[in-house]
């Protein structure tokens, strides 16, 4: 076909992809020491990765969530 570009190897959203998730695998290897992680009622500990996603999402959340709860008042 005409006007079409052929496409060889792999394309830019591939190799982002691949780099992305070679990052994240070097995050978790370098940040899987233990921690303590106070809540307001107890404390308790896990690995800094799992506290660091887990405040990440929550962050997310609140973000997705914050315009909508706004929009209302």
């Amino acid at each position: 076909m005409e006007g079409q570009p052929v496409s060889s190897g792999r394309g830019a959203r591939f190799w982002v992809l691949v780099i992305a998730v070679l990052v994240g695998l070097v995050f978790i290897a370098v940040n899987s020491q233990k921690v303590t992680v106070d809540f307001i009622i107890a404390e308790g500990e896990a690995p800094l990765v799992v506290a660091l996603l887990i405040s990440g999402l929550l962050g997310f959340v609140i973000g997705l969530a914050l315009p909508r709860f706004r929009g209302r008042g």
